[in-house]
């Protein structure tokens, strides 16, 4: 599977991302997988992920968010990242299709803001233990996703991630979430099982989105 190391501009900041090119037999949905603190874009080539979408026929994206990969520069504070996200999935030309977020841990930040306007723009949204979730719920941002039948949501943690414990706050707020747990993993749960992460994230996708 040939993915494709490129720039997009996103307002000022040249963003780096790796796509899946040359997808067989696309299905007309995209996948544009953020990252967690200590990682980037590339981590998602490492444990397989991009291949696994793309062969399933998903169109894949890996963002390196600012501050962090090849993009560098400065990290966006919690009020900038929902408005990156916003122009960043413009800068794609991702939000006339059908669209999946996934989110690990720091990157959910970015979904959380951006999810009070634009809910009913996401077909799918995969939090992989986000962070921000005890932050961000309590002020209502996610009031207009739960109204949004169609949205779906799944919750992936890991065993041994102490962080596991949040999802009763992502269920509460949207009732239809589904959970996954990824047995003897920690927190970066597809860097402990990367292959039994890849079949629960298409075995998700197969059954909610596709």
């Amino acid at each position: 599977m040939e993915v494709a190391s490129e720039f997009v501009q996103v307002g000022s900041i040249k963003t780096h991302v790796l796509t899946v090119n040359n997808v067989p037999a696309w299905k007309g949905t995209t996948v544009v997988l953020l990252h967690g603190q200590a990682f980037d874009a590339a981590t998602w080539q490492r444990v397989g992920t991009l291949a696994a979408l793309g062969e399933r026929g998903l169109r894949a994206i890996a963002v390196d968010l600012p501050g962090h990969g090849v993009t560098g520069g400065t990290a966006l504070n919690g009020g900038e990242r929902a408005a990156f996200l916003e122009e960043l999935l413009k800068a794609l030309h991702v939000k006339q299709q059908p669209l999946v977020l996934v989110t690990p841990s720091m990157s959910g930040t970015y979904v959380l803001g951006w999810l009070a306007d634009h809910a009913a723009e996401l077909k799918a949204w995969v939090a992989v233990a986000p962070a921000g979730l005890k932050q961000w719920i309590p002020k209502g941002v996610l009031e207009s996703a739960s109204k949004q039948p169609k949205l779906k949501v799944v919750g992936i943690y890991g065993e041994h991630d102490a962080m596991k414990a949040d999802f009763a706050l992502l269920e509460e707020a949207l009732p239809r979430s589904q959970f996954v747990m990824i047995p003897n993993a920690r927190h970066a749960c597809y860097l402990d099982a990367p292959d039994l992460f890849n079949r629960e994230l298409l075995r998700f996708l197969d059954n909610e989105v596709l």
